[in-house]
């Protein structure tokens, strides 16, 4: 089973001696990327933007590998997504729309067939999405004995191939990481939700979350850092608020006590992220041979 695959290799890297570095290493360059990237930071949450894009890319790869692989189509994209619990037609349609405004899938066309019949990952997709990635090998790098994944993924689109049919396939079994971190759930489903916990992690420069008993979170500075409107910042604290997972001692987030059972839950939604990807990393891809 996946479940059991991904949170076995989630506890290993919680165990390294470098984890504490290297998640706040993903942190920083996950809350970077999204800030240069005005599509990625305002139009979905992390959760609809990570398995729509797995949906797509994985589309892409396999289309042709078997008959019922017909690439990305708006039927499959609302199929995956009912199944991934991000059900909504409107919602979906408008964010396979905004990637081909956005240069990241474009309409393909069968022989002489005038109709568009599916969409299909640009170039531009590609290397998007192994920018994405990159900000996972590099801090699993720290954690691992594989220097050469970066260069690797880059190399050709194997890599990639292997890391998105993994994600895939632990999506059908267990939709996304949040069911392991069940307290967290309601954050992870806001907008910005999963940047904030983020930035938590990189709050007060270098402090480590073990030691400190309060962190700088001033809600203008987390606005500027994430391109997130204070007012949604403002929402999502005041959630960890009514969960007892932070406490605020003094206005605007200036300074937040983060209670031990957020920096666990942290520290297990990092690691889960980042188990999938190296699981992905070290699995080989078999497409059924087509008929």
């Amino acid at each position: 089973m996946l479940a059991e695959e991904v949170q076995a290799t989630a506890a290993e890297l919680r165990r390294h001696h470098n984890f504490r570095a290297a998640a706040r290493m993903f942190a920083k360059r996950y809350c970077s990327m999204l800030a240069g990237n005005f599509l990625l930071s305002h139009f979905a949450t992390e959760k609809v933007r990570h398995l729509m894009g797995v949906y797509v890319l994985r589309s892409n790869f396999a289309y042709g590998s078997s008959e019922e692989e017909h690439g990305t189509t708006l039927a499959g994209a609302l199929h995956f997504a009912e199944h991934a619990g991000i059900a909504g037609r409107t919602r979906i349609a408008t964010y396979l729309r905004l990637l081909q405004v956005g240069g990241y899938l474009k309409s393909a066309k069968r022989g002489s067939d005038r109709r568009y019949i599916r969409l299909e990952s640009t170039p531009k997709a590609i290397e998007t999405a192994k920018g994405i990635y990159k900000n996972f090998l590099l801090p699993l790098s720290l954690l691992t004995e594989n220097p050469t994944a970066v260069t690797d993924l880059y190399r050709d689109d194997r890599l990639l191939n292997r890391i998105v049919e993994y994600s895939y396939r632990s999506i059908l079994e267990f939709r996304y990481i949040s069911i392991f971190t069940p307290d967290l759930a309601i954050i992870l489903e806001k907008a910005g939700g999963y940047e904030i916990l983020l930035l938590l992690m990189i709050a007060e420069g270098n402090s480590d979350l073990r030691t400190a008993l309060t962190v700088y979170f001033n809600y203008g500075w987390a606005s500027q850092q994430l391109d997130v409107p204070r007012i949604q910042i403002r929402r999502v604290m005041h959630l960890l608020v009514e969960k007892d997972l932070v406490v605020l001692h003094a206005e605007a987030g200036n300074a937040v006590e983060v209670r031990p059972c957020l920096r666990q839950l942290l520290d297990t939604l990092v690691s889960l992220h980042l188990a999938v990807i190296w699981n992905g990393v070290n699995t080989p891809v078999h497409y059924p041979a087509r008929c």
